[in-house]
């Protein structure tokens, strides 16, 4: 770069530059080395001048940050963690010197035409599985909604695994920060519509108008820690802990204890009082149980319930059936 050898805002290139939470979580990530994705350069030599030009394909961003922090063009954000306010000049000399030996894995493209490097790109892609909405949203936004959510679905991790709430292969995919968004979404908004065109417009509402110091962050750890110490041990294996039904059993323990707003569910504002950890186990062991018939039972009441239970259960005509119920297990004796 210093010799004017690399390129790179060669054609292939976006305009988009990155924010300072972006650059930061990339040179955290080097400091603490963890592998960052490869770049692709296309190399050219000219014969005339004997001089080899590397031009960045994909890896612009990653490159400038890393140069410009090696300049001390700016110091990292709260994203890096405890080197939050460093720059490269003040890191200390062990941290440097990681930074310096860190290694970069590099696709060389030589002397490849334009029509080459597209097609390079075009069967690298082929071969790729396409984002799904959460991997979408976690590439798109930057802001500390984002990363409050990341956060939390890492410490509460060992709750996903535990009770087999969400997969392993679901949760490389993401979907652990989906449902962290939509139990927070209860606590900021209220209980709604759970399609990813609703958790879109979460992340687009607070990407920049949000703060790790938001109530509703406690409010949400509360909650967790509540149905993972006093529920989930007697509820291992239920229907009730799958992710869909999780969701509302989160949702009416939030109404009942911190209260969330009414959303599409007005009655979701009270806050109760809860009934006896036995009686609730042993309310929510019933609502499993009605939720794994093949047939919906007898009692009108928990017919409907069973019905929402099959349906479509992130649609809100399903939750305001749903919801109810689940309150009303947490609350006092639940009609059998």
């Amino acid at each position: 770069h210093k010799e004017k050898r690399l390129e790179l805002n060669p054609n292939f290139q976006r305009g988009s530059v990155w924010t300072p939470a972006a650059r930061s979580y990339l040179i955290d990530s080097i400091l603490r080395k963890l592998p960052i994705p490869k770049v692709y350069l296309r190399t050219k030599i000219d014969v005339t001048t004997k001089k080899t030009i590397r031009e960045v394909v994909d890896g612009q961003q990653r490159l400038r940050a890393i140069i410009e922090f090696a300049d001390d063009k700016f110091a990292l954000t709260k994203r890096a963690g405890e080197f939050v306010g460093a720059k490269y000049t003040t890191l200390g000399a062990d941290l440097q010197e990681a930074f310096l030996g860190y290694p970069i894995a590099v696709d060389q493209l030589l002397n490849s035409s334009d029509t080459d490097v597209l097609e390079v790109f075009s069967r690298l892609n082929s071969y790729s599985v396409a984002l799904n909405p959460a991997e979408k949203r976690h590439a798109k936004f930057q802001g500390d909604l984002k990363w409050q959510i990341r956060k939390a679905s890492t410490d509460w991790a060992g709750l996903w695994e535990k009770f087999s709430i969400l997969t392993t292969r679901d949760r490389v995919r993401m979907q652990d920060d989906s449902l962290v968004a939509e139990m927070l979404s209860y606590l900021l908004e209220g209980v709604g519509d759970g399609a990813q065109t609703d958790i879109d417009a979460l992340y687009k509402k607070y990407d920049e108008d949000f703060s790790a110091e938001d109530p509703s962050l406690k409010n949400l750890y509360d909650v967790l820690t509540y149905v993972s110490t006093a529920l989930a041990p007697s509820l291992a294996e239920t229907s009730v802990l799958r992710a869909p039904h999780f969701l509302m059993l989160f949702a009416a323990c939030a109404a009942t204890t911190v209260g969330i707003p009414a959303g599409k569910i007005e009655s979701a504002t009270q806050v109760g009082s809860l009934a006896s950890t036995e009686t609730i186990v042993d309310n929510l062991l019933y609502l499993s149980a009605i939720i794994d018939l093949d047939d919906p039972p007898a009692q009108q009441s928990m017919a409907a319930f069973w019905s929402a239970s099959k349906a479509n259960a992130h649609r809100v005509a399903s939750r305001k059936i749903r919801f109810p119920i689940y309150v009303q297990a947490l609350t006092g004796p639940l009609a059998k």
